[in-house]
């Protein structure tokens, strides 16, 4: 007989756990793992286990003499040891209404300055945002994002 939980949760990958302490306390073994160990999760036994590889993580999924566990790999912002890198466009952020048209010149000041947008994100401080060109980067903050792009395209060179 299934428990409450299991039954309620059927959880299949690391992105359909929705109880936020057991994704925090996740979080918090996956960066004290060492290189190449995988963090797995238990949802049957409400358990969290090191595997030093994942060949090791697929041979507890498949189990000895009969015995699997369903082994969930607690996975993060990093697929597979690759960071997700997406080039920022101006056009996709105009289009849902992050910037307006009138920010374009200070994003091709930046350009012709050789700079990229690397992230507009939204902080506490306000909007912040990082440009790299080659392995510099430059973080500037502003009120609202023609602020942050106004002050970047001003103080880089």
């Amino acid at each position: 007989m299934k428990s409450y939980i299991n039954f309620m949760e059927a959880h299949m990958s690391w992105g359909d756990v929705k109880n936020r302490d057991i994704k925090k306390a996740g979080e918090k073994k996956k960066q004290k793992l060492k290189a190449k160990e995988v963090l797995a999760y238990s949802a049957e036994h409400g358990e969290f286990a090191t595997f030093k590889d994942p060949k090791e993580l697929e041979d507890a999924q498949k189990g000895s003499k009969g015995k699997a566990m369903k082994w969930i790999k607690v996975e993060g912002w990093l697929r597979d040891e690759k960071e997700i890198n997406e080039k920022f466009d101006f056009k996709a952020a105009v289009k849902l209404g992050m910037l307006e048209r009138s920010d374009e010149k200070y994003f091709k000041d930046l350009e012709e300055k050789k700079w990229n947008v690397h992230e507009f994100n939204i902080t506490s401080k306000g909007f912040e945002l990082t440009i790299r060109r080659g392995s510099r980067s430059q973080k500037f903050t502003g009120k609202n994002p023609e602020d942050a792009l106004k002050l970047a395209a001003k103080k880089v060179r």
